[in-house]
């Protein structure tokens, strides 16, 4: 009668919690509440994948889903990016049968790695997917090393069968595969070749010089981005394993697989092919074949929100790039993506609140992000605007760089930007922003 009453509560509040934009966690929450022990009545499917890491969670478990759901498998996901224990709760609730039954073929849970051990706790995944470690949100995560910590003890509390799929490019997410348990049972690991080297930037703090476990010097062969590439420590074991799944990024949007097969990428990035190269890695994992991943997520438009095309009234394109905030990765690969583009355009940088989980003017992750990126040698970069509430904060940091200040303006009201890059810019634009700030920057722009 427990589990009926949680679960028919759960669709109720979740269907209420639409209709009012809150509905994709707070079921759970309330649930957990009052029942605690609920999700360790329910019958799970045993194919459970859990996604986690610093970047592209929501994405690369989208990229998980289409790839298994279109090859016949009936696929529950967290879709919403609920990906906090609440959140997972909501998800398996909603879509249990009365008598607590998840009649799927499969699970794909989007984690926190903040809450991953306490998730865990509740459910047991068969498969644990980590994308990368980055610095990440200082005030809540601190540095990778922490965070890397904290899986290490979510890693600690599942079955000793669990399958780790693992970037094999970078160490902190190496040093995870260091216990004795999951060295018998083996990792997958994915990464990017050599050959896809092209904008080696290591970011400002170069996070990957130190081995994160025996803190000697580590060197590096080459990198792809940031601490990414293949690296030896010099005094310990750690080192760039092979991939099982590997990736090389051709010019022309391809991501070819070292088994030969190759798809195109309907956003082409280094960092959209780790991506497409972890959902392969965990497709097969899950009894997908690698060309039947492949097959599926050829030219796949993603439906998340990370990339939105703009419409600001003008016969001119605009692309909303949604990177996270205190997260100078995912702004560095951002940047770096639109200089590669290599055409007349203007960038336009939007902080306009820090978080929507908590309140902070904490701005100092400005200074972690390489805006001299920017600088363009070949003057395609016509017009770079910093806009929302912290355009001073912004100003301060270009005005630390070598790029030509004549080409920065401000808009501190998101009211007046569409009209200034209508009058005061030229070419295709960008527009980088965080998740917080997504939705009122598309209101603020949409025409």
């Amino acid at each position: 009668m427990k589990l009926f009453f949680c679960v028919l509560m759960c669709k109720i509040l979740y269907i209420l919690g639409k209709m009012l934009g809150k509905g994709s966690s707070l079921p759970g929450k309330i649930i957990l509440r009052m029942f605690p022990d609920v999700l360790e009545q329910l019958k799970l499917p045993k194919t459970i994948i859990a996604v986690t890491g610093s970047n592209g969670k929501t994405t690369t478990a989208e990229l998980i889903a289409r790839a298994l759901s279109a090859n016949g498998m009936k696929v529950g996901w967290n879709y919403e990016g609920s990906n906090q224990t609440e959140g997972v709760a909501t998800l398996l609730l909603r879509i249990s049968s009365f008598s607590g039954n998840v009649k799927y073929d499969a699970i794909v849970m989007e984690c926190d790695e903040r809450y991953a051990k306490k998730i865990f706790e509740k459910v047991r995944p068969s498969a644990l997917l980590v994308t990368n470690l980055c610095r990440d949100q200082l005030t809540r995560n601190g540095h990778p090393e922490f965070i890397e910590d904290c899986l290490r003890a979510a890693v600690d509390v599942v079955n000793d069968d669990i399958k780790l799929v693992l970037n094999a490019d970078d160490p902190y997410v190496s040093a995870l595969a260091t216990r004795s348990v999951i060295d018998r049972n083996g990792v997958v690991w994915f990464g990017i070749s050599s050959d896809s080297a092209v904008s080696p930037n290591k970011g400002m703090y170069d996070d990957g010089a130190f081995c994160p476990l025996c803190k000697e010097r580590m060197t590096y062969a080459y990198h792809i981005a940031g601490h990414y590439g293949s690296y030896k420590c010099t005094s310990c074991y750690l080192k760039r394993n092979s991939p099982k799944v590997e990736g090389t990024v051709h010019e022309n949007g391809y991501l070819e697989f070292n088994n030969g097969l190759k798809m195109k990428m309907a956003l082409p990035s280094v960092t959209g092919a780790y991506n497409f190269c972890a959902a392969v890695a965990i497709a097969e994992v899950a009894g997908v074949s690698a060309s039947d991943a492949v097959n599926v997520l050829n030219e796949y438009k993603l439906t998340g929100g990370r990339t939105v095309a703009l419409n600001v009234g003008i016969n001119r394109d605009g692309l909303l790039l949604v990177s996270k905030h205190e997260n100078s990765f995912a702004y560095d690969r951002s940047l770096s993506w639109i200089v590669e583009q290599k055409r007349i355009c203007s960038v336009i940088v939007v902080v306009d609140s820090i978080s929507r989980k908590y309140y902070t003017s904490e701005t100092s992750w400005l200074w972690d992000i390489d805006f001299g990126l920017l600088v363009d040698d070949d003057d395609d970069i016509i017009n770079i605007v910093l806009a929302g509430t912290y355009a001073n904060e912004l100003a301060m940091r270009f005005a630390m760089t070598d790029i030509d200040q004549s080409k920065i303006s401000y808009v501190a009201d998101l009211k007046n930007l569409r009209e200034h890059i209508k009058k005061n810019t030229m070419g295709k634009f960008y527009v980088l922003t965080c998740f917080a700030d997504k939705a009122k920057v598309v209101k603020a722009l949409e025409a």
